[in-house]
């Protein structure tokens, strides 16, 4: 063929035949990519001018696996895909930057900056070129984009190397006494639903808060699938392993010279058994997938095939255990609802495996039938709902209405506890708690009045008092407003359905300050500050170099990442 072409190029039927090649090769592979970039998808994350690709980004997360891997490390896969991405943007900043403000690293400098990794030199301390070589021969990566990194690795500590100098010897003392700070406050819970709602609204009113509060009454996405599920134990009934197969696989055995054919009969025997099942089962799950993928019906395969089927009706995550779930009765529930929550209406997931509720190996799979969309709810069906969020938000306003009125009193001058007790309310007194939030152990009064009386202290647990965990919880919230204001501030929080209003009852300072304590801080306040500083050069320069991360390419490269994972950095 290739010689009849090169024998008639000239020929108007190969030109017309060449042509038509060229369209079909558009076709099928270079429209594609041209679609992809106007699209915008031709990228997993673009730094200024600077596009990472995906087949650029998946190359890379292969090799650090493969790096993790040969260390026998362990392997999460969407914090390693945050740690690149996160690399791979800051990399690029810097380089970026450094051609700015003209940073240029010499090649004097970098062969000093190589040359002094402990890894690569030999016993005598000199820089061994092949230790170099053999190391980047193992993590596969080749020398000029080792040189490249490296040089961006010497342009980020120069970039970074001002932050060190800064001084904060004036103001320790003040930092490490402020740190050591701890309050104590004075809180009241005012639960929402114990306030009484007088006025029943009218159909008018009720319509009116449905309108214009949507989100409230939208019934969640929910799917119709069905599980195929396949017992291992059904296809061992039938594999049979022969004695001359065992005797074989003696003969073959690294231990024969150790131990005799008799005692490893029985273990070769069903080693050799589960290879073969394993084998019929790989064979039989590999049928039935392209069975489905060619559109075959979901009874007739199941049926052909021994597969048990198992209907679940219109179920939603947000709600997985609702009506519909019955048959979710198996320990991989989740693990089938992340995969039928994955998958387009009308298609198939691959076989997986897993344990089921009597311990025995099972293979499974998913095919989803219907996607019911997220909807708003008709009114007439939930109506009663519709009240009971109106009801909810009225009982919230009285209560948030009743913690300003108790504010506004405890600012004119008067303790909580007071204006509290006046409301018919019960106050809670915390311990002692520093900057983190950690509470001192509280003691019963009873206990000082014992060894104010030379008694014995009291060790019994009933006279420890532990604050309640709702209580604990507003303590964490309110830790930051709590330290930034004075000695009888008070404020209100709203926290897992509650309003409360707390009052800051007493600020106390350490008096004496240890060196070595002081000598500690100071250094992990400095670390502090040039993190932060860190934080906001990172945050500068992905201004000036505008960062987009491409979610949606990430999804289609099965990358589970989104936008949370960089809200801090970025």
């Amino acid at each position: 063929m290739l010689r009849f072409i090169r024998k008639h190029s000239k020929s108007m039927v190969v030109k017309a035949f060449l042509i038509i090649l060229a369209l079909t090769f558009m076709l099928f592979f270079g429209i594609s990519d041209v679609v992809r970039r106007i699209a915008g998808k031709d990228y997993v994350v673009k730094i200024g001018n600077v596009k990472i690709g995906p087949m650029e980004f998946k190359a890379e997360k292969a090799r650090r696996i493969g790096m993790l891997h040969s260390q026998m490390m362990d392997v999460d896969e969407s914090k390693l895909t945050v740690s690149i991405l996160h690399q791979l943007i800051w990399e690029n900043l810097v380089d970026q930057a450094s051609k700015k403000y003209g940073i240029v690293v010499s090649d004097e400098t970098m062969k000093k900056y190589i040359g002094g990794m402990e890894v690569f030199r030999d016993k005598e301390g000199r820089f061994n070129a092949n230790l170099l070589r053999g190391f980047l021969r193992r993590l596969q990566v080749p020398e000029t984009m080792f040189l490249e990194s490296s040089k961006r690795s010497v342009v980020d500590a120069i970039i970074k190397y001002p932050l060190t100098f800064i001084s904060t010897a004036t103001c320790m003392d003040y930092y490490v006494r402020a740190f050591r700070e701890k309050r104590q406050l004075a809180i009241v819970e005012l639960i929402p639903d114990r306030f009484k709602v007088l006025d029943v609204p009218n159909p008018g009113i009720l319509k009116g808060f449905y309108s214009e509060n949507p989100e409230l009454f939208m019934i969640d996405e929910a799917r119709t699938f069905q599980i195929l599920t396949l017992q291992e134990s059904d296809i061992g009934k039938t594999v049979k392993v022969e004695e001359e197969e065992v005797r074989d696989a003696y003969e073959h055995s690294s231990e024969r010279e150790e131990r005799s054919y008799e005692e490893m009969r029985n273990e070769l025997g069903e080693g050799l058994r589960q290879e073969r099942i394993q084998s019929e089962v790989n064979e039989k799950t590999r049928k039935i997938e392209d069975a489905l993928m060619a559109g075959d019906n979901v009874e007739d395969v199941a049926q052909k095939n021994g597969l048990h089927v198992i209907k679940v009706e219109s179920v939603s995550l947000a709600n997985r255990d609702q009506k519909g779930t019955e048959a979710l009765k198996q320990p991989y529930k989740n693990s089938v609802l992340a995969v039928a929550f994955s998958l387009e209406e009308g298609t198939d997931s691959s076989f997986s495996e897993d344990i089921d509720e009597k311990g025995n190996k099972i293979y499974w799979a998913v095919h989803l039938e219907k996607i019911h969309p997220r909807h708003l709810g008709d009114y007439d069906d939930m109506e009663a709902q519709v009240l009971k969020e109106w009801l909810k938000k009225e009982r919230r306003e009285e209560a948030l209405k009743k913690a300003g009125h108790i504010v506004d009193k405890v600012k004119s001058g008067e303790r909580l506890e007071k204006v509290a007790k006046q409301n018919k309310e019960k106050v809670i007194v915390t311990q002692w708690f520093d900057r983190d939030g950690k509470l001192e152990e509280k003691k019963d009064e009873k206990t000082s009045a014992q060894k104010a009386a030379g008694k014995e202290k009291n060790t019994n647990p009933e006279n420890t008092v532990v604050l309640p965990q709702s209580y604990q919880r507003v303590v964490q919230e309110v830790i930051e407003d709590v330290f930034s204001q004075e000695e009888f501030s008070a404020g209100i929080k709203e926290s897992s359905g509650s309003v409360y209003v707390y009052q800051i009852l007493e600020v106390s300072h350490p008096k004496e300050i240890d060196k070595e304590e002081g000598k500690k801080f100071a250094q992990e306040l400095k670390s502090s500050i040039i993190t932060d500083m860190f934080q906001q050069l990172v945050s500068y320069l992905s201004k000036i170099y505008e960062i987009k991360i491409n979610y949606d390419m990430l999804k289609e490269i099965n990358e589970n990442v989104d936008s949370e994972s960089f809200k801090e950095m970025f």
